[in-house]
């Protein structure tokens, strides 16, 4: 991917996406199907694991058990997804210097203790390794929850990702969803880009650019 931009006469830019574990204790698939447990048992994950703690992995049936609990695992984990991030950071930029990365992290999937403590690897995703932090919360904007995307947008803060350095995606829905405010408040940040998802559903539904501004407005009265 970083080579077909290149060709293309652009500066690479590529973005990790979902490289998290993912987020449910179970997956109930059309056939009928149904996995349980968290997905980190693997061979390989299980063979590191066992040879850095001397012990198996726990047996973790679900994502809202405490990590005070899970001590090891919760410093195993996150671990493995910035190892993973840095590797092909350093692949990339052995043929392309310039590329530049971004991670995408869903908040609205994260909300249980254990998913943050172990999908976000605070030591890895910082201001200095990556060029932007890359935000969203479909969840929230089509549960018309506010309050999540608003702390979801400040999300970044908290790692040290200046505004310049953060983005935020929004979930394109009908006019009873509230994404157009939550553009309109990500963009009052100053972010990097706020972008859309997806272009297909902007256009199916018809909407119209430049967007619509927001109503509000401000007053200086005299004293």
């Amino acid at each position: 991917m970083a080579a077909i931009q290149s060709a293309a006469g652009l500066q690479p830019y590529l973005q990790f996406g979902e490289v998290q574990w993912w987020y449910f204790p179970t997956d109930n698939l059309p056939g009928g199907q149904n996995y349980h447990g968290m997905p980190f048992y693997d061979a390989w994950t299980r063979a590191e694991f066992l040879a850095q703690f001397s012990h198996a992995m726990a047996t973790i049936t679900t994502n809202d058990v405490d990590p005070e609990d899970y001590a090891d695992e919760v410093t195993f984990l996150p671990g493995l997804i910035g190892d993973f991030t840095d590797a092909v950071m350093e692949f990339v930029r052995d043929s392309h210097p310039t590329c530049r990365f971004e991670v995408l992290y869903p908040t609205d999937v994260n909300q249980t203790a254990f998913n943050r403590a172990i999908n976000y690897p605070a030591t890895a995703w910082t201001p200095e390794a990556l060029d932007c932090l890359k935000t969203e919360s479909f969840g929230f904007t089509f549960g018309r929850d506010l309050d999540g995307a608003e702390s979801t947008i400040d999300f970044g803060e908290a790692p040290g990702f200046a505004a310049a350095q953060r983005s935020h995606l929004v979930g394109v829905q009908d006019a009873t969803s509230p994404w157009l405010k939550e553009v309109q408040m990500a963009q009052g940040k100053g972010f990097e880009s706020v972008v859309l998802f997806a272009l297909d559903q902007y256009c199916l539904i018809g909407y119209q650019t430049p967007m619509p501004r927001s109503l509000r407005r401000s007053l200086r009265l005299a004293s």
